[in-house]
């Protein structure tokens, strides 16, 4: 058996193709003292840090060498080799590590390493198994070697010789039992715990868990599996089961709690309720489909959005983005279920114009304005006129949202148009954002006053 490396640019291809392009560190930005170094990637959200080791390697080996137990052997070198690499690492992170247990113990004063402390750590192992097929002699005369690929190969953009022959992924996954048996883990310290996936395997999770706060969220879950030595058949079976169970609906259960603690909401739904039963299986699979249609709805919108700012020169904000992005799941089937109800609204409304509010359920203090333009021009919410004044508005909704005060506050403008080659309608969206700041008693009240009087013209 003889290995070759494979290109090392499937795991940028990956990056680059969803959310996690967003939050890659930067070499310069790594060598930080809150950082553990040596990773070969390292993504930052706004509630985690996943550090990332790959290990990706191309096999030579004859047609009749492969089979089930071949392949289990192959992949329990990969998974060790990395399980060795990350051990090695993780205690060579002594500076790192005591740096995050002193900003925890510091008090809070909103500088970045308190932020940092505040923050998870996963730690994700990836692994890409690939074949080349070869006759009898090349095989007899074949080293058994294996190349492995790490991130100073990828940032300094090293360049591995192209094999002539084609080769085959091998699809695989792995499961409890494989770390019972072949590549047992370190499970004593849970934080540091190496989560292991193939390529493909955790390619499909990002494609289901689009938001890196429900990708946290299922690393969670997956953790707690691991650790408290519960069986699973395999991730991708996994992954339907976190799907379809309370955890997923946990965040916006707690976040609801909160809100109707304040009198911003009030009840948590019902729905959220019911689909947290575990002898409501179907319902669940049902609600979280109709989550993942709203989802991919909203992403296209957004998408639009986005690119219709930048061809225009006047890109979103980066922050901006990475708030919406960093969004969950059911807070995007939410916003979606409001512009749908759009077919409903009654005639009067769509040409005055009508305004709709909704709440983050991913974290608590993140406020949407949604603002359904007007098919009046001369209306206070027609589109040009909430587009010029949406800063006006903004302090307005600050003003009224200070029991408590929000943390973020987004103008979401709904422009439904008419298709002008068919019946239907499009959708355009704008985002104003806006950070929620306390306010004394005395403006807020000309604030109301000023709500007051834009409602009367």
């Amino acid at each position: 058996m003889d290995t070759q490396q494979v290109p090392a640019s499937i795991w940028q291809q990956m990056i680059q193709q969803n959310f996690l392009s967003l939050y890659d560190l930067t070499p310069d930005k790594i060598p930080g003292p809150e950082y553990l170094q040596g990773y070969d990637f390292v993504f930052e959200f706004s509630n985690a840090v996943v550090y990332l080791i790959v290990n990706d390697v191309t096999i030579q080996a004859d047609r009749q060498d492969i089979d089930s137990t071949q392949v289990r052997t192959w992949r329990k070198e990969v998974v060790n080799q990395l399980i060795k690499q990350h051990a090695q690492l993780y205690l060579k992170s002594d500076k790192a590590l005591a740096y995050k247990d002193e900003s925890k113990n510091k008090s809070k004063n909103e500088s970045a390493s308190d932020q940092m402390a505040d923050k998870a750590i996963y730690f994700i192992g990836l692994t890409s198994l690939s074949v080349q097929h070869q006759d009898i002699g090349e095989k007899n005369s074949a080293q058994s070697t294996y190349h492995n690929s790490y991130q100073n190969s990828y940032r300094n953009n090293h360049q591995s010789k192209a094999s002539e022959a084609a080769s085959y992924a091998v699809g695989y996954e792995y499961g409890s039992q494989f770390f019972a048996e072949d590549c047992v883990l370190d499970l004593d310290d849970e934080e540091s715990v190496l989560q292991v996936f193939s390529y493909q395997n955790f390619t499909e999770i990002l494609k289901q868990l689009v938001t890196p706060s429900d990708l946290t969220a299922f690393l969670d879950f997956h953790r707690r599996k691991l650790t408290g030595f519960e069986s699973f058949q395999d991730e991708s079976t996994l992954l339907v089961q976190f799907l379809q169970s309370p955890d997923f609906h946990q965040r916006a259960i707690e976040v609801q709690k909160q809100l109707v603690s304040h009198n911003l909401i009030a009840q948590i739904e019902p729905r959220l309720l019911k689909a947290a039963e575990p002898e409501q299986a179907e319902f669940a699979k049902a609600l979280m489909a109709e989550i993942q249609k709203n989802t991919r709805m909203w992403y296209r919108l957004f998408n639009s959005l986005v690119r219709e700012c930048y061809d225009a020169g006047t890109p979103l904000p980066k922050e901006q983005v990475d708030i919406l992005v960093d969004e969950s799941m059911y807070t995007y089937a939410c916003l979606v279920e409001k512009i749908l109800a759009h077919r409903t609204i009654d005639q009067d409304s769509r040409w005055s114009g009508y305004v709709r509010h909704e709440h983050s359920y991913n974290v608590f203090g993140r406020h949407y304005l949604m603002v359904f333009y007007a098919q009046d021009d001369n209306s206070s919410l027609s589109a040009d006129k909430v587009r010029a004044g949406h800063q006006d508005l903004l302090f307005e909704l600050n003003a009224q949202m200070q029991q408590p005060v929000m943390q973020d506050l987004f103008l979401i403008g709904v422009d439904v148009r008419p298709c002008e080659d068919s019946v239907n309608t499009e959708v355009h969206l704008d985002a104003f954002h806006q950070h929620g700041s306390l306010i004394d008693a005395n403006t807020q009240r000309l604030y109301q006053q000023l709500a007051e009087l834009r409602a009367q013209s």
